[in-house]
């Protein structure tokens, strides 16, 4: 029988159908996902992960710490480095890539100089399929199905029954990258354990993360409208966080501080001590769904609905809350980290961030995983060189190439910054970040900007709050996580809205356990129990 039929056989084995379930009830968004995450299961060897080394190829303004805080730059380094001496797929021939995209897709390799300038300083030829993130999970799953993988394949955090896919259809990657032999790919190397945690399962590391910072969501203010009404921006309470909800909004003017209720609700959470996912004591793992604190978060914002401070249309209505918050029609946004930029860039406004009084909740470090078809060690060796080219930072010839294209050609450079040309624009759409990436950095932008938002991260990562169970792996949480989030979600809008009294949580609470929440418990009680 030959290898693809007897991986199909397995694939089927494993879902019982040709179809993947998108377990998680949400498909990739640019930004990461809310999935819980997936990591190491029980086997009769411990996973070690790699170690975390970071590159001297480049110095940023400011330097990453090991905890977690990003690397900033006030602008682009003006001579950037050539990281690599060779081309690192020599030898590799054909490449066959799977990963996903949101951009347009960009001219084929026929007809694509920047595709065509890549193959050749990689020395091999990429075979790039790309399927729109909205189509991914489908697309995986017919290619998985047929048992003929790719050499590279990035899989999503909603992906059911990954453990069993990883280990049982793709490479072991642990004699090449666990501990210090990681050395060998210096740029895999750079990247924070955090994000790692969701490549190890059955004891081995089977998959390179596609990084993102531990700073998960962040509440961003509009500086200059706290400025305007002289606010105070730095609530040490709930009162002081509800009298700036009050400053902000003036419903004659159009004006609220909140558009959604979902942020302000873990936001609260974080002031009164509201677990990341879990709470662990004595080896028994807690839901924050369980916490009275967390109750108490839920009916605080409700309290926050009545006082007339969210936008009419926050409860139930689709809202374009980045536009809203452009406009000023709301003042407090909680978005993703990278959203700073984007807010600032696009709306040319003030933004700022709240700290929370209470210490804040630590996101999801990785965007996807990427995995890699079995094949013979020297093989996955320059697969992974690759991947650490693919890899290179800020501040590297092969960082610029990658996400800027051939200077004079692609790009030119204007008061120290890339500008695409219109080839450019065309041509260099490939997604390669979502094949492999450096951990992300702040910046380049304005100084105050940059220094911001490093400011930020400096006063929360060194007291964050991590999921316990990121280093944990549950079947239950990736198979059935999404409809557990739409019946938490739903309680929630319920509640705020007033359709529900705050006593329906607990209702809410023991239908989420029998759902599956006391099994996902279980198997993290196992997992923890075994040391993994």
């Amino acid at each position: 029988m030959s290898d693809a039929r007897h991986s199909r056989r397995q694939f089927l084995q494993l879902t019982g159908s040709t179809a993947l379930l998108a377990a998680s009830g949400g498909l990739l968004t640019a930004c990461g996902s809310s999935s819980p995450p997936a990591s190491p299961q029980g086997s009769t060897r411990k996973a070690v992960l790699p170690a975390y080394l970071p590159s001297t190829v480049v110095k940023p303004d400011v330097p990453a710490t090991a905890d977690g805080v990003l690397a900033a730059y006030h602008s682009y380094p003006a001579n950037p480095v050539t990281a690599f001496t060779g081309k690192p797929g020599e030898g590799l021939g054909e490449v066959k890539v799977l990963t996903n995209m949101f951009d347009p897709v960009p001219p084929g390799a026929d007809a694509n100089r920047y595709w065509q300038e890549l193959n050749t300083r990689l020395g091999a030829t990429l075979n790039i399929t790309m399927a729109p993130a909205a189509d991914y999970v489908s697309k995986l799953s017919t290619v998985i199905a047929s048992g003929d993988l790719p050499d590279v394949l990035m899989l999503s955090a909603s992906l059911a029954n990954r453990s069993q896919i990883l280990t049982r259809l793709c490479a072991d990657l642990s004699e090449l990258l666990s501990g210090d032999a990681v050395k060998n790919y210096p740029f895999l190397a750079g990247i924070p354990r955090d994000s790692w945690l969701a490549t190890a399962y059955q004891g081995g590391v089977y998959a390179i993360p596609v990084p993102r910072a531990i700073v998960g969501t962040i509440m961003f203010a509009r500086s200059d409208l706290i400025a305007e009404r002289s606010l105070n921006g730095e609530p040490k309470s709930y009162d002081d966080f509800l009298a700036l909800a009050k400053g902000l909004s003036d419903p004659a003017k159009n004006r609220w501080a909140f558009g959604g209720p979902k942020g302000v609700i873990t936001f609260v959470g974080t002031m009164l001590g509201v677990p990341n996912t879990w709470r662990v004591e004595g080896g028994r793992f807690t839901s924050e769904h369980e916490t009275q604190e967390r109750k108490e978060a839920i009916a605080k914002t409700a309290e926050l609905v009545k006082a007339g401070v969210f936008h009419p249309d926050a409860v139930g209505g689709k809202l374009n809350l980045r536009d809203l918050f452009g406009n000023g029609t709301v003042a407090l946004n909680a978005d993703g980290y990278a959203a700073w930029d984007i807010l600032a860039d696009t709306y040319k406004v003030d933004v700022g961030a709240i700290v929370s009084p209470g210490p804040a909740r630590a996101g999801q470090a990785h965007f996807a995983i990427t995995a890699f078809k079995k094949t013979d060690r020297d093989r996955l060796a320059k697969l992974l060189r690759v991947c650490d080219w693919l890899s290179a930072p800020l501040g590297t010839s092969e960082y610029m190439f990658r996400k800027f294209g051939v200077e004079g050609e692609h790009y030119t450079m204007k008061d120290g910054a890339p500008q695409p040309t219109s080839l450019g624009d065309a041509e260099v759409k490939l997604p390669l970040e979502y094949v492999a990436d450096s951990p992300h950095v702040l910046g380049p932008g304005p100084r105050e900007r940059v220094d911001a938002q490093r400011a930020y991260q400096e006063r929360v990562v060194p007291s964050i709050v991590r999921n316990p169970a990121a280093a944990l792996y549950s079947e239950t949480a990736v198979n059935k996580g999404g409809t557990l989030i739409k019946i938490i979600d739903q309680a929630e809008l319920d509640i705020v809205s007033g359709r529900k009294p705050v006593s329906h949580w607990d209702e809410v609470v023991k239908q989420w356990r029998a759902q599956g929440g006391d099994q996902m418990r279980r198997e993290y009680e196992t997992a923890l129990a075994q040391g993994d």
